[in-house]
């Protein structure tokens, strides 16, 4: 009945095989073992047939070969157009918007599309991945300034004044640090690669993220939008710890001491207590054993 409905001649010799992974189907015993639905391929006489998780390897296979993203992105489109697991739909997809993005293009000119809804005065992805950095530097200084002028004591809050304008200017001299997003910077200051990869470094009690999270905003709009879901995280918290911690150290500082502004800096904006992290291994919870040594405050 099958040759028939193919239109295969009945006298022409044919073998069946799974879809899924080209098994041999070499009898009716193992034929009625098969699940409903399952799908085969009638193959002719010379015909070969390795499953389309094979076929599936060589498109995947052959992203690395640039001049033809056109080309593999509609044979990626024409598989997603057929009835495939979702998981299979799943793993195409994300090569498809790999596929539909210019990690090497760096002007706004080269790259029109990526600057979509940014200030015309910013001419390279560069200069946007720098401003992206500093204005997450500024912020932490900016909820760091609004916390301390909470403070009651008018003593407390001219000494953690004080401190204030050193970190400002300390992060003027750096540029706010710009350099951790830009990936023309120098290696030991960028946290990205020299393509623009961006790698998870987990969460604050782990060495490094299990999951294998990355990300290239430099590839793609979409991927430039999803960056701003990871985190610049304190290991040990701003708000909840460092803050709290500067203020009793300038409450119990003797007269011929002095706020180590340097450490504070050291905690709020550095990599020595940041991670960028995705935003699936930002924990909120409160961190009992990050502490500040309120000690290394005063010098």
């Amino acid at each position: 009945m099958a040759k028939r409905r193919l239109q295969i001649p009945k006298e022409e010799d044919v073998t069946l095989v799974l879809e899924d992974d080209g098994t041999l189907v070499d009898g009716n015993d193992f034929l009625q073992t098969l699940p409903s639905q399952t799908v085969f391929v009638f193959l002719r006489k010379g015909e070969k047939w390795m499953g389309a998780g094979e076929k599936i390897y060589r498109i995947l296979s052959s992203l690395c070969d640039m001049d033809r993203k056109a080309e593999i992105a509609e044979q990626i489109r024409g598989l997603l157009a057929d009835d495939l697991a979702p998981e299979k739909v799943s793993i195409l997809s994300q090569y498809l918007d790999m596929l539909e993005t210019d990690i090497e293009a760096e002007d706004r000119c080269e790259h029109e599309d990526w600057f979509e809804g940014v200030n015309k005065k910013y001419k390279t992805k560069g200069e946007v991945m720098k401003n992206t950095a500093q204005q997450r530097i500024r912020s932490y200084f900016t909820s760091a300034k609004e916390q301390i002028a909470k403070e009651e004591d008018p003593k407390t809050r001219a000494l953690l004044g004080q401190v204030l304008e050193e970190l400002s200017a300390k992060l003027a001299l750096n540029a706010y640090h710009g350099y951790y997003f830009d990936r023309m910077a120098a290696a030991k200051l960028r946290m990205c690669d020299t393509k623009g990869w961006f790698t998870c470094e987990g969460a604050f009690d782990e060495g490094t993220c299990s999951r294998f999270h990355n990300i290239n905003p430099y590839a793609s709009r979409g991927y430039r939008q999803l960056f701003g879901l990871w985190n610049l995280d304190h290991i040990i918290e701003k708000s909840r710890e460092i803050i709290p911690a500067l203020i009793k150290a300038a409450k119990k500082k003797p007269k011929a001491k002095a706020l180590n502004h340097e450490e504070v800096y050291k905690l709020l904006f550095t990599r020595t207590n940041l991670k960028l992290v995705h935003i699936s291994c930002h924990k909120k919870s409160a961190r009992a054993l990050k502490t500040v040594d309120i000690k290394q405050l005063i010098h």
